[in-house]
C-alpha cells in the first residue's frame, strides 16, 4: 500500500507550492562523507527544510546526529577535533591511557593472538581500528536523545531511519525503533576498518554493503513531496584480475541506485580530494559539501517554498533536547564473562554501585578496557524512568588466551637480536598473564619468566615475580660492515630473581617496590692487549636489592619518541659480596673476597615540547648520587657503576669514560617531524659530568679523578621512519672517548633490554 501511495506522489505535479515536506538522504562514502554536514549547514542557513532523513554508514552518522539535536555548527566543531580524530584512528584519550596497564617495554614488533583451543585461521584480527572509544562516546552522545524519543526514531528532533547489513541473513535491515547509538554503530561497521556488532544473534554491517543510498528506504518509511540527496558514493567498477581490493568489494557490496525513486527531488553530489579515511581533512570536506549545496541553492529554492527559519529550528532543537534526561548509569551490569571475571569487572567499575555520571564512568571504563585479559568493551544505555536514570550493560570481550611476540634488531653493526616472547592469559576474579620472553644474539641474550597478577582493588595495585638471566658480549664487534674494531674482553652476566610489587599513581604515575636476589658473574680484560691463551679476569657479585622507583610516564614511543615525558626519581640499596678472580695478566692471581653495602639515588626527566607541528624540542636531564665502593679493580668497578646512556646507539657499547658514582648530565633535541609523524630528522647533543671521575691508575685499580675535571660529550643525529611494524633508522653519532668516536648505523627494530637487578 504504501508503495502504491508513493507511486501516486510521484505523478503529484512537483510545483514548489505542493513541496511542503522535505527528506534529506545521505549516503555512506567514510571521510568523504563528512561532506554531508555542510551540505546541511547550507540547507539550515537558507531556511531549506528538514523534516526526515534517511542515512547509511557515515551518512547514518551524520544523519542521527542531527536527527538527535546537534546543530551542523556543533558536528563540524566535533569532526575537527582531536577527539574525533582519535576516535577515528582508533585510539583511547591521552588522559585514559593508563601507564600502570601498559607492560614493560620490551623489543617486539608483532603481535599475535589466538586462542589455545582455535586455530590461527580464527585468530586473525578482523578490524585495523579499534572502535572502543568511538562506541563510547556513541553511547553517551545518543543516549539521552534516544531516551528522549521514547526509542522510537520519529520522535527524535526529526525522524529518522538508517541501514545496516545483516550479513547472518544476507539482508538490508532498517532501523526504526530502539537504541540510536547502536543502529548507528551497526550502520557504519566498515568491512576490515570496525569490527561488526552482533544485534539479535545477526551480525551487522556497513549498511552500505547492501544500500549505500538509502532513498527507498526515505519513500517507504515517510512519503516525503521532496527529496534532496547528499550523495558521494558510487558503483565500483568490474572487478580486475590483478586488483584485490576490486575483488573484495565486488564480493560485498551489491549494486545501489544513486537516485530518487522518482521526481521531484535533488541529488547534490560534492566532490573534495578527501578520501575514504582521510578523517584529518574534515574541515575540507565540509567546506566542499556546503559549496556543492549553495550551487545548488538556486534550484532548491525554486522547488521548495516552504521556509524555516533559523529561530524556528533552533527552537525545535531545544524544545527536543529539553525532554531527553541527564545521563546518569544508576545501574552497571556486564555480559560476555563468567561468574569471576564479572566480580573483577564489577569491582573496578563501580565496587561501591553508586550512580554514576558518564564523567565518572569513563576513567574507570578505560581502566578495565586497559587490562590484558581485555580485548573490547561495547557499552549499551536504557534508560528506566521509573528511577529516572539509565541501565548500563557493558559487553566484555575476553583477550584471547595465548599471545605470541616477536621482535629484536637488524643492524649493519654485530648487534643483531632477536626476540622471542609467549603470554598466556589468565582471567577470574583477577586479573593474570603468565610470561616468557627470549632475546637472542651474541651481543645480546636473554631469558625472563614473569607472572603478573592485577588486583580489582579501588588502589590499583599489582604483584609480578620475576626471574631473568641475560648476557652483555662487549668481546668484538664492527662499526659497520667493513671496518673492524677490537675493544676490551668484557662479558656481563646476570642472573637474578625477585618481586616487583606496584601502584598507579593517577593514570601516568607508578609506585614500585622491588626485592632481587642477584648473582653478577662479569668476565673481562683490564686492556685490548690479550691473546687466546689468556685468561680473564672473573668477579662474581651475589647480593640482594631493595629498591623503591616513583615514576611518571606519558611518552607516545618506547623508543624514539617526540612527545610527552618521563620523571623518574629511584632510590636502591645493594648488599652482597664480591668475589674476584684474577687472569693471566696478573703476576699476583691471588683471589680476592670483599663485602659491600651502598645507596643509590637517580632521578631522571625526559621531556619534549611543543608535542604538535613539524619542528619539536627535547631535553634531558639525569643526576646520579651512589656510595659504591671499589672493587677489587678498576674494571670491576665501573661495571658496576651507574652509566649515562641517553641513545638507542649508546646502548650498544661499553662507554667506559660515561660511568660514575656521581655525576649529573643531560642535553637538548631537535626533532623535525614529517609526513604525519611517520619520519623523524632527530639531532640530540648531550654532556656527561662526573663529579670525580673513576679513573685507572698504574695497577689497575681505581682512583677518583680531580673533582669537576673532566667531561664528555655525544652528539647524534638519526633519521627515523616509523613503518606500520618498527622504526627503521640511520644513525650517525660521536662518542667522546670511543678509540674511533665516529660511528654509524643503519637499523631496524628496537634497542630494549629485558629489567636489570638494578632497576
Amino acid at each position: 500500500m504504501l508503495r502504491i501511495l508513493a507511486f501516486l506522489l510521484c505523478l503529484w505535479p512537483a510545483c514548489g507550492s505542493y513541496a511542503q515536506r522535505v527528506g534529506v538522504v545521505l549516503s555512506g562514502g567514510g571521510a568523504v562523507g563528512l561532506t554531508h554536514i555542510g551540505v546541511l549547514k547550507a540547507l539550515e542557513d537558507n531556511g531549506i527544510p528538514i523534516d526526515y532523513i534517511t542515512g547509511s554508514s557515515m551518512g547514518a552518522l551524520v544523519g542521527a546526529m542531527y536527527a538527535a539535536g546537534f546543530s551542523p555548527a556543533e558536528m563540524d566543531s566535533l569532526f575537527q577535533s582531536d577527539l574525533y580524530q582519535l576516535m577515528a584512528q582508533g585510539g583511547v584519550e591521552d588522559a585514559y591511557q593508563y601507564y600502570f596497564k601498559q607492560d614493560a617495554p620490551d623489543a617486539s614488533i608483532v603481535d599475535v593472538h589466538f586462542d589455545v583451543d582455535t586455530t590461527i585461521q580464527t585468530s586473525l584480527p578482523t578490524n585495523l581500528r579499534s572502535p572502543v572509544l568511538i562506541d563510547f562516546e556513541q553511547m553517551q552522545a545518543f543516549a539521552a536523545a534516544s531516551a528522549g524519543a521514547g526509542y522510537d526514531l520519529d520522535s527524535l528532533m526529526v525522524p529518522f531511519r538508517c541501514v545496516a547489513s545483516d550479513i547472518t541473513a544476507q539482508r538490508a535491515v532498517i532501523f526504526d525503533k530502539g537504541d540510536l547509538a547502536l543502529a548507528v554503530r551497526a550502520s557504519m561497521s566498515y568491512p576490515f576498518y570496525f569490527k561488526p556488532i552482533r544485534i539479535d544473534g545477526h551480525l551487522m554491517m556497513d549498511g552500505g554493503m547492501y544500500n549505500n543510498f538509502p532513498s527507498d528506504v526515505m519513500y517507504d518509511a515517510f512519503l516525503p513531496d521532496f527529496i534532496i540527496g547528499s550523495n558521494v558514493a558510487y558503483n565500483a567498477p568490474p572487478p580486475n584480475e590483478d586488483d584485490l581490493m576490486s575483488q573484495l568489494k565486488a564480493m560485498m557490496m551489491e549494486h545501489t541506485n544513486y537516485a530518487v525513486p522518482c521526481e521531484p527531488g535533488i541529488i547534490i553530489e560534492p566532490k573534495t580530494a578527501t578520501t575514504l579515511f582521510d578523517f584529518a581533512s574534515a574541515k575540507q570536506a565540509v567546506a566542499d559539501g556546503y559549496a556543492a549545496a549553495m550551487a545548488r541553492m538556486p534550484e532548491l529554492k525554486a522547488a521548495v517554498q516552504r521556509r524555516e527559519e533559523a529561530g524556528a529550528v533552533q527552537a525545535r532543537r531545544a524544545a527536543f533536547k529539553a525532554k531527553c534526561p541527564p545521563v546518569v548509569f544508576g545501574s552497571i551490569a556486564f555480559a560476555g564473562v563468567d561468574a569471576g571475571q564479572r566480580t573483577f569487572c564489577e569491582r573496578l567499575i563501580n565496587k561501591r554501585n553508586e550512580p554514576l555520571t558518564v564523567e565518572q564512568l569513563k576513567p574507570r571504563y578505560f581502566r578495565l578496557y586497559a587490562d590484558n585479559n581485555v580485548s573490547g568493551l561495547f557499552p549499551r544505555a536504557t534508560y528506566v524512568p521509573s528511577r529516572g536514570n539509565f541501565d548500563l550493560q557493558i559487553g566484555v570481550k575476553r583477550a584471547k588466551q595465548l599471545e605470541v611476540r616477536f621482535g629484536g634488531m637488524i643492524s649493519s653493526r654485530a648487534t643483531n637480536t632477536g626476540m622471542l616472547g609467549l603470554r598466556y592469559n589468565l582471567f577470574g576474579r583477577t586479573s593474570s598473564r603468565v610470561e616468557g620472553t627470549a632475546y637472542f644474539g651474541k651481543f645480546y641474550a636473554a631469558g625472563q619468566l614473569k607472572w603478573r597478577t592485577d588486583l580489582s582493588s579501588r588502589l590499583p595495585l599489582y604483584i609480578e615475580p620475576v626471574f631473568t638471566l641475560h648476557r652483555w658480549d662487549h668481546f668484538s664487534g664492527f662499526t659497520t660492515f667493513f671496518d673492524e674494531v677490537r675493544p676490551s674482553y668484557i662479558v656481563i652476566r646476570e642472573l637474578w630473581g625477585g618481586l616487583n610489587a606496584g601502584m598507579a599513581l593517577g593514570t601516568k604515575g607508578l609506585l614500585r617496590l622491588d626485592g632481587k636476589y642477584a648473582q653478577n658473574k662479569d668476565s673481562y680484560y683490564q686492556n685490548s692487549d690479550f691473546d687466546a691463551k689468556d685468561t680473564s679476569d672473573v668477579t662474581g657479585f651475589t647480593h640482594g636489592t631493595v629498591g623503591l622507583t616513583l615514576e611518571r610516564n606519558s611518552l607516545n614511543r618506547k623508543q624514539h619518541p617526540n612527545s610527552g615525558e618521563l620523571f623518574r626519581l629511584q632510590l636502591r640499596f645493594i648488599s652482597g659480596d664480591e668475589h674476584t678472580k684474577p687472569g693471566s695478566q696478573w703476576a699476583d692471581r691471588k683471589t680476592f673476597d670483599a663485602h659491600h653495602d651502598w645507596v643509590v639515588l637517580k632521578a631522571t626527566l625526559d621531556k619534549y615540547f611543543i608535542p604538535r607541528g613539524t619542528v619539536r624540542f627535547g631535553m634531558l636531564a639525569e643526576g646520579v648520587y651512589s656510595t659504591q665502593p671499589f672493587f677489587q679493580n678498576y674494571t670491576a668497578t665501573i661495571i658496576q657503576a651507574p652509566v649515562f646512556q641517553p641513545t638507542p646507539e649508546s646502548r650498544t657499547y661499553f662507554l667506559e669514560n660515561y660511568r660514575a658514582t656521581q655525576y649529573v648530565a643531560g642535553g637538548l633535541r631537535t626533532i623535525v617531524a614529517v609526513a604525519r609523524n611517520r619520519f623523524d630528522l632527530r639531532l640530540e647533543g648531550y654532556v656527561f659530568q662526573p663529579y670525580k671521575a673513576l679513573e685507572r691508575d698504574g695497577f689497575d685499580q681505581t682512583v677518583e679523578g680531580t673533582a669537576i675535571s673532566k667531561r664528555y660529550y655525544i652528539g647524534s643525529g638519526s633519521l627515523i621512519y616509523q613503518s606500520p611494524i618498527g622504526p627503521v633508522w640511520f644513525n650517525t653519532s660521536y662518542i667522546d672517548g670511543l678509540r674511533k668516536p665516529w660511528v654509524w648505523s643503519l637499523n631496524f627494530g628496537y634497542v630494549i633490554f629485558a629489567q636489570k637487578a638494578g632497576e
